[in-house]
């Protein structure tokens, strides 16, 4: 949970940057372990979906198409 809350921390502090937002998203989803995303996701819902909602989508949709390459490719 520590590197949730300092990736929380690091948002907090870029969500006024979109591109710079954007990119800690990434970073957070590289490092974070499956259930502090889900968390992740609960926060970045009640405190940025009004301000950030389409970097949030961006980032997400593009995570998910990643991960379902990663799974396709390694049936095949």
């Amino acid at each position: 949970m520590e590197m949730l809350e300092q990736q929380k921390n690091v948002i907090r502090n870029l969500s006024g940057d979109k591109e710079l937002f954007k990119k800690e998203l990434y970073k957070s989803l590289a490092w974070l372990e499956k259930k502090e995303i889900e968390e992740l996701v609960e926060w970045l819902k009640s405190n940025y979906w009004g301000t950030n909602s389409k970097e949030i989508i961006t980032v997400f949709r593009a995570y998910i198409i990643k991960k379902v390459d990663t799974f396709y490719y390694q049936k095949n």
